[in-house]
Parts: C-alpha cells; sequence; structure tokens
C-alpha cells in the first residue's frame, strides 16, 4: 500500500491534501473493506475523505510516510485520530481491535504468548471478574471499553506501550541426562527429613470399636410355631393361649 500511495509523490510537496486523502482512502477500502465501511457507517465516501483532509491537514510527506508504515502492519482500519498520531509518531499504540486480538491468542495459548503491556493491563481487569476472556461480543465491548481507557490514561501521561515476551513454560521430555532417580530407601529418608523440617506429625488414627453381634438377643423369644409345619405344637399352644416363650409350655 505504501508504495501505491507515495510512488508518484512530489518530495517538496509538505502539506497533505485532498488527493492523498482520496487514495489513502479507496487503499483503506480495499485493505479492510466491511470492517472499514461499518467505521464509517451513515457517511459517504467524499465525506469521510473530507474528514481525512481536516484532521490530516498541515502532515508533512515525511510524517505521512510514517504513518503509511505503520498501516502496513495494522490488521484493522485506525480511525482518523489514530492514523493522525502514527503519522506524528507522538503514540504507538495498538488499536483496541488490534489488542482484543492479542489477547485472545494470550488466552488461548494459556497466558504465555507475547502480548503488549495495555493489552495485558485490559486483559487483567477484564478476567478478574470472570476469570477467562470469552470471544462473545459482550467480552469484546468489555475489553474495548477498558483497553481505550487505559489507552487515553496512557497517553495523558505519554507513556510508551511494550511488547512483553512470552512466559517460557516449564516442561520435561524424559531426556534430561541429569535426571538420576533415587531407590525407595533414599526416596523415603529424604520425605522424612522433610517432614521433620516442615514439623510435620503423622496422627495416629484408632481404629473403630467393632459392634459384636449378640447370637442370644438376635434370637426371637417368643417363637410361635408354624400352624403349617407344627400344628400339633401350634394347636397345643394356641390352647394355652400362646403363653410358650422359649420353646417351653
Amino acid at each position: 500500500m505504501r508504495n501505491e500511495l507515495t510512488q508518484n509523490q512530489d518530495h517538496s510537496v509538505q502539506q497533505f491534501g485532498e488527493q492523498d486523502a482520496r487514495k489513502l482512502v479507496e487503499d483503506m477500502l480495499l485493505s479492510y473493506g466491511k470492517r472499514f465501511t461499518d467505521q464509517w457507517s451513515g457517511l459517504k465516501k467524499g465525506q469521510v475523505i473530507d474528514k481525512f483532509v481536516q484532521k490530516l491537514s498541515g502532515i508533512t510527506f515525511e510524517q505521512f510516510n510514517r504513518g503509511l508504515i505503520r498501516l502496513e502492519t495494522s490488521g484493522w482500519p485506525p480511525s482518523v485520530n489514530e492514523f493522525k498520531d502514527w503519522c506524528l509518531g507522538k503514540y504507538e499504540y495498538q488499536s483496541h481491535d488490534e489488542a482484543w486480538l492479542q489477547a485472545l491468542t494470550y488466552e488461548k495459548q494459556n497466558r504465555s504468548h507475547e502480548i503488549n503491556k495495555f493489552a495485558k493491563q485490559a486483559f487483567d481487569e477484564v478476567v478478574k471478574p470472570y476469570g477467562y476472556l470469552g470471544s462473545t461480543d459482550t467480552f469484546y465491548k468489555v475489553y474495548s471499553s477498558v483497553y481505550k481507557r487505559i489507552i487515553s490514561e496512557a497517553k495523558e501521561r505519554n507513556e510508551a506501550d511494550e511488547l512483553l515476551e512470552a512466559i517460557a513454560q516449564c516442561g520435561f521430555t524424559g531426556d534430561d541426562p541429569s535426571h538420576k532417580p533415587v531407590t525407595n530407601d533414599i526416596a523415603r529418608q529424604q520425605l522424612e527429613n522433610l517432614k521433620r523440617k516442615l514439623n510435620v506429625r503423622n496422627r495416629e488414627i484408632p481404629k473403630p470399636q467393632k459392634i459384636e453381634v449378640n447370637q442370644a438377643a438376635k434370637r426371637v423369644q417368643n417363637e410361635w410355631p408354624d400352624p403349617f409345619d407344627n400344628p400339633n405344637e401350634y394347636q397345643a399352644m394356641k390352647a394355652k393361649g400362646f403363653n410358650r416363650v422359649g420353646g417351653e409350655v
């Protein structure tokens, strides 16, 4: 994009003009498509060009070229104010969409992927109440709002952004020649030494009381004979008014 925009530029021309704005808008439409048109929803192409002319008037060729270089690395179309900042070299901040994509990658990669400082600050604020960063529209809106506030505060402090390095992950492949396994006796002794060092004492848990079944109590005392199996005994007991206990009349 930069070569197309600058190949016919006259380096003696110092001011940003309508022709530059028109070519810039056309190239951003070609590069970003719907993302760019959604950003300027409700305005006609000529009105968008006028906005760029108004905001970028006074930008020199060198400054304009600086903004184009930054534009080549942007995955999302910048607002006119963001592009002006790129041209002036005043702020080198990611857009909220760039930070959002970076934060999603950071979450997906187990929070070990590289991420910019302010994108990480917004990530931490959003994740704090939820515990994670989701990819829904709700998370996007919350994250974008938080990130814009952080960038606004950083601009007031004139604080630069920076890329944080990825966190190295610990791992064991089993091929480490320095690893020497010990015997069970040595491991047990080391464990005891550690327990003494940490003042860990093993409590002796008493065995629960074993309940024995009383066979005498288990037997039913008032046993009545079965009238079918022992009809005679049943009739005799019946004649005595069922007063027999323990098999004795």
